[in-house]
Order: structure tokens, then sequence, then C-alpha cells
């Protein structure tokens, strides 16, 4: 089971025409969140993939990465599961993206949670969303989670 629990929600914003740039909302204790007995993990958005430019704003027509790379902990692997997109504006209920696998619950807008290393994950978005609503922020959150190396292997969970 997972030793430690960490919650982290993840702000940016999406302006309202299609053709227009949204920008990240700056917020530190956003992107970038310690809890005691926890990791530090911090959070950023790439133009098409892990290796892409670091952005803070993109168009609705961008490829983008969702970037989670936390501080190793000896003996433990990062897992993220349970992702759900939402409006920042009261009354929106959350959208499920990813499970409790970190399997892609819509595949033609979410890619299944990638882990390039133990501390490292991201999921692949070819086409940025919006929500329809006055606020053009949309809310993603993940549960995150450290979980144990047995045998020289994580044992986070697996996509079926």
């Amino acid at each position: 089971m997972s030793k430690q629990l960490l919650l982290l929600i993840f702000l940016f914003s999406f302006l309202a025409p299609a053709s227009s740039i949204y920008k990240s909302k700056q917020k530190p204790n956003l992107l970038s969140k310690t809890v005691e007995n926890s990791i530090t993990c911090d959070f950023s958005i790439h133009k098409k993939g892990p290796h892409g430019q670091v952005v803070s704003g993109a168009s609705l027509d961008d490829e983008i990465y969702y970037k989670i790379k936390c501080k190793p902990i000896s003996g433990n692997c990062l897992q993220v599961v349970n992702c759900t997109l939402s409006s920042d504006e009261p009354g929106f209920q959350p959208y499920p993206i990813i499970d409790d696998t970190g399997c892609s619950l819509e595949e033609s807008l979410f890619k299944n949670v990638q882990y390039p290393n133990h501390f490292e994950a991201g999921i692949f978005n070819p086409f940025p969303i919006r929500f329809r609503a006055s606020s053009a922020a949309v809310v993603l959150f993940c549960v995150t989670t450290v979980v144990p190396i047995e045998h020289g292997k994580c044992t986070r969970r697996q996509c079926q």
C-alpha cells in the first residue's frame, strides 16, 4: 500500500475562443506542493511531449504534455491516479480523465499516465479542452502517491 499520500491540484487557464491562447495562472503554491511526511513535486506543461518547450499557455490546437516530477525517495516510486478536470467556477462537477490504475478514460483526449523513471510521470493531451463557462480556467486534479519498490520493480498499479 501507499506509504505517503500527496494530493496535487494543478491550475491553468484557457481563454474562450478556440483560436486564442490560454495561459497558466501562476500560483506557485499549486504548481509545487510539499506536505509533511511526503515528497516535493513540480508540475509543468510542455508542448508536444516530455522534452518539449515548457509553456505557460497554448492554443486549443496544440499538443500538450503535463509533467509531474518529484524529488526521489529511496526505495519508492511515484504513482499518479484518479485525475479529473473541472472548471474553477463553483458548481462544476469534476470530469474524470484518468482512473485508479493510471489509465485514460478518454483515450482520444488523454493518454495513459507514462513513467519515464521512478519519480516522473506525464499525461499526453493531443487535443486540449476547455469548459463552457464564464471562467476560462481548468483545474487538473490528480492523486499522487509514493509506493514501494520491491525486488527492483515499482509496485504501482498497471493499466490492464
